[in-house]
């Protein structure tokens, strides 16, 4: 059986996850080798390929839909986690908690390194239902067994770094940023914006009532001229709320559900936006403290951000002179409106968007990003095989 230098495994829909391949694919270039484990959706049966220097395992994860029972769900995790425990590699990484069982058990098996790389802060319960608090008190031990076992952990932001050190008592966690890959040269797509009217995008997952969604169809109320489009993946529940609120403000003509885009197109699709939107809600700890990939990318467009005056994205929207973005309530639509108005009517508007490429250059991508990466794998493991035999 093949030793691989990484074996990287995240339960979740594979092809959209931006940070997982970006993660791979540098570590790849760098000369390791590496074996990528995740789910699909859509999928009849396991699906193996290659991507470059990367394999990749694709286990199916049910319909797009998302109308599939929790047993099913439960097995398709289970599959993935019999793939990585098949898998032979020199480091185990572990995106979010879903993957730590296994990957710590092989780590332990084969005396491997161990890497708990948390893109969420887990712990909080959905309701005050017996189930939802069993769940979260559950992943939160995963968590902490993971943050403690781990021969390094990684997460998205400082306010998370922070809160992982206080929580389980481990220093030197490595800060590695939602941000996209450097674009040079960015060519504008449209996937299908009404023509000559602002453009307020929101691109990424849909989740209804998780995002403000509904307060930001509220305030359009107020934004005649302003056309709400969202490009991103969405259960149908989620999707038909979308459609219920736009019918009960009357502004229905004025929301577009565009459908997702593959990653690789979303700073170009964004480039043809006037104002990106992120409209996270304070619905936990995590979500509060939360980054995302789409504030970045809006910036790598050159585009104006609108965001919720949450610590880490104010902290990027505040940034620059003319700022590149405003700040609102998450929870007012007042607020929203006003902030969006603020940018669409700025004499500045256009200096905003120089400003908002500006940053993105030089300060939030992953060239800048990925030099964190590679310096923690060669720290742990030395060289890749591939490198050392030079395969680079």
């Amino acid at each position: 059986m093949r030793r691989y230098d990484i074996c990287a495994a995240v339960v979740g829909h594979l092809p959209y996850d931006a940070r997982v391949w970006k993660e791979v694919s540098s570590l790849a270039e760098a000369g390791y080798s590496v074996k990528l484990i995740g789910n699909r959706y859509d999928l009849n049966a396991t699906l193996r390929y290659s991507v470059g220097k990367i394999d990749v395992i694709e286990v199916p994860f049910g319909p797009r839909s998302g109308d599939v029972s929790n047993v099913t769900r439960a097995r398709s995790v289970l599959k993935l986690w019999l793939e990585v425990l098949r898998a032979n590699a020199r480091v185990y990484h572990a995106h979010n908690v879903h993957t730590v069982p296994p990957m710590l058990l092989s780590s332990l098996l084969r005396k491997a390194r161990f890497v708990y790389d948390g893109h969420e802060l887990y712990g909080e319960p959905g309701s005050s239902s017996i189930k939802d608090r069993a769940i979260a008190r559950a992943m939160r031990l995963v968590e902490k067994l993971a943050v403690r076992r781990a021969d390094a952990v990684i997460t998205t932001n400082q306010s998370r770094v922070d809160v992982l050190c206080r929580r389980h008592g481990r220093p030197g966690i490595v800060c590695l940023p939602n941000v996209p890959n450097l674009v040079e040269t960015v060519v504008p797509i449209d996937p299908g914006f009404p023509a000559e009217v602002p453009i307020l995008l929101y691109q990424g997952g849909i989740y209804a009532e998780a995002r403000a969604f509904r307060e930001t169809i509220t305030a359009l109320e107020s934004l005649p001229e302003v056309h709400f489009v969202i490009v991103g993946f969405g259960r149908d529940r989620d999707l038909r709320m979308i459609e219920s609120w736009a019918a009960e403000s009357d502004v229905s003509e004025r929301v577009h559900l565009l459908g997702p885009r593959p990653f690789e197109e979303l700073v170009h699709t964004a480039a043809s936006a006037t104002v990106g939107l992120v409209p996270l809600k304070p619905i936990s700890l995590n979500s509060y403290l939360g980054d995302t990939n789409k504030l970045h990318e809006y910036l790598m467009a050159g585009v104006p951000v609108v965001a919720s005056s949450f610590p880490e994205v104010e902290s990027v929207a505040r940034q620059g002179e003319p700022a590149v973005g405003e700040v609102f309530d998450p929870e007012d639509p007042e607020s929203i409106a006003k902030a969006i108005r603020k940018v669409i009517d700025d004499p500045d508007y256009e200096d905003r968007r120089i400003e908002a490429r500006r940053q993105a250059l030089e300060h939030h991508n992953w060239g800048v990003a990925e030099v964190a990466l590679v310096a923690l794998y060669a720290e742990l493991i030395g060289a890749g095989s591939r490198e050392s035999e030079g395969d680079r």
